[in-house]
This record gives structure tokens, C-alpha cells and sequence, in this order.
């Protein structure tokens, strides 16, 4: 009886020697055909590298750049080009817009000198202005006591000023090919301590009506209305202390952002009016902002 046991254990030795030896040899060839996977995926890896880095997709990629203002990107691709394809047309062209790109380059640096040393004595006022579907022409920005506007032929209506403070007006035409847009802020900033800082933004009204009945809402106005009249008369307002506006050059700046919505009042007339939402004007302006989304259109 003793026999079968050891008999027993013998038996699972070999099967458990057969089945490791089995393991190891699976083992292996399992290492060897990974190794050979490695390296295929090493050599498409490169076959892939070097496709990316053909001429013709180096030239695409630089010209993708150039398109989003990334000139040093821009200047790597066409390097790549002149380093790895020596002699070639593709290297002689790439070489031009290398020269190109490094002209822009230093020119930006000189404007950006100038800038530097004149300040916000390098911005110039403008009348006119377009961006996106609008285009906007000022016809009068002023300083002054008495804010006229919703004129309907035998009566207009006033807006004075309180003792110590004026009103800060333009006239502007606003032309647009969208039926719906939203009008941009019209912004007041004071030089103060060599920095423009916000005091407030101008309430749109509109110049006139074509009848007291459309004043009042009882007859459409198409004439102020962008779904039927592309261009629209506004006269816009802001009253601030006088006190504040002496005490440094005043910044008439408009923001190229639509946040003046049109919206029919709840109550008082007219019953359509523009009323401003999200502006988010900067509180404070540098002159590089100029470059982009604000614009001056007077010092007064």
C-alpha cells in the first residue's frame, strides 16, 4: 500500500517536468517573436519619421504655421528642409523664406522698440472701424452737458448733465450684414500714472424715430431696425464728474466685441432698446492690447 503513493508523487513529478520544460520552450519563442515585433515597429517607426520629414510635408507644415503667426515653428520646418535635403531646389526656397521670416522677425522687434519708447503716444484715432459683419463711422465724439437722442420729427428728448459732471457723446453709424448683431462697447479710459484706466462704458440710444406712433411701439420702425435697414443712427452717452475728467487725457476706445443686445423694454418708451450684457472691458489697457481687439478713436 505504501508503493502507490510514492508510485503517485513520481508521476505528477514528470507531468509538473514535462509541462515546465513545455512553459519554457512557449517562453521563448514568445520573447523571440516580441523581439521581432520590436523591432518592426522600430523600423515603421522610422519609415514613419521619415516620411513625416519629406520636403514636400515639411513645407506643409511650415506654411500651417505661418498661417497661425508662428514664425519660429515656421523657421524650424524650413531648417529642417535646408539641413537634410542640401543642394536642392527645395533647400534653395526654403533657405528664401528662412531670409523672409527673419526679416518680419526684426521688424516686429523694431515696432516693439518703438512702442516701447513712445508708448501710448503711438496710437492713432480713427473714425472708422470693421470687424466681423460691422462696420461703424463716427461722425462727432465730444464732451458736453446736454445728451440728445430718440428724435421723431416735432420733439426729441434731453438728457443734462448734473451740476459738476458732463456727459462724454459720439454719433455713430452703424452698418451691419447681419439682421440681428450685437453692438460693440463703446469704452471711456483716463491716462493716469502712465496707465489707461477704465472709468465706464456708453449707453446706446437711437438718433431718431420716424414718427411719435413708432416711438412709442404702436407702427414699426424699419428704419431702426438691422432685419430690414443695414445701416442704423445712434447717439450714445455717458455722464461722469467733472472732476474725474480733468484730472487726466481722456481715451475714447471701442472694444471689438458684440455685447449690446437688442431687447424690447418691460416698460417706458421706446419699447426696443440696446442693453449690455458680458463686456468685460480691461480695466487697465496696455498699447500691445491696441494690436488687437481695442481700438482709440479719440484723446479728449
Amino acid at each position: 500500500m505504501k508503493i502507490k503513493p510514492i508510485i503517485y508523487s513520481i508521476l505528477i513529478l514528470s507531468v509538473l517536468s514535462c509541462s515546465d520544460g513545455e512553459t519554457k520552450k512557449q517562453l521563448s519563442e514568445l520573447k523571440t517573436e516580441l523581439e521581432k515585433t520590436k523591432t518592426e515597429l522600430n523600423n515603421c517607426t522610422a519609415e514613419l519619421t521619415e516620411l513625416k520629414n519629406t520636403a514636400e510635408n515639411r513645407f506643409v507644415r511650415a506654411k500651417k504655421l505661418l498661417s497661425e503667426n508662428n514664425l519660429n515653428g515656421a523657421k524650424i520646418e524650413f531648417q529642417g528642409i535646408v539641413d537634410n535635403f542640401k543642394g536642392t531646389n527645395d533647400a534653395s526656397i526654403a533657405s528664401k523664406e528662412i531670409a523672409k521670416i527673419d526679416k518680419i522677425i526684426e521688424q516686429k522687434r523694431i515696432e516693439a522698440e518703438r512702442k516701447k519708447a513712445l508708448g501710448y503716444k503711438v496710437l492713432k484715432p480713427t473714425t472708422r472701424v470693421k470687424y466681423g459683419d460691422l462696420s461703424l463711422r463716427f461722425d462727432k465724439i465730444w464732451k458736453g452737458k446736454r445728451w440728445s437722442f430718440d428724435d421723431y420729427g416735432h420733439k426729441y428728448f434731453l438728457r443734462d448733465a448734473e451740476r459738476g459732471n458732463s456727459h462724454i457723446m459720439t454719433r455713430v453709424s452703424i452698418t451691419s450684414d447681419n439682421n440681428n448683431p450685437k453692438l460693440p462697447p463703446i469704452l471711456v479710459y483716463q491716462m493716469n500714472n502712465g496707465e489707461l484706466k477704465l472709468l465706464g462704458t456708453l449707453n446706446y440710444k437711437f438718433r431718431r424715430w420716424e414718427d411719435y406712433g413708432s416711438y412709442l411701439g404702436n407702427t414699426a420702425d424699419y428704419g431702426n431696425d438691422f432685419a430690414h435697414s443695414k445701416t442704423i443712427p445712434f447717439n450714445c452717452g455717458l455722464e461722469l464728474s467733472n472732476d474725474k475728467l480733468k484730472s487726466g487725457t481722456i481715451y475714447i476706445v471701442l472694444k471689438k466685441q458684440g455685447c449690446f443686445n437688442r431687447t424690447k423694454v418691460d416698460y417706458g418708451n421706446p419699447e426696443i432698446a440696446y442693453r449690455q450684457s458680458l463686456c468685460n472691458p480691461k480695466q487697465i489697457l496696455k498699447v500691445e492690447d491696441f494690436d488687437s481687439n481695442y481700438v482709440l478713436l479719440k484723446k479728449l
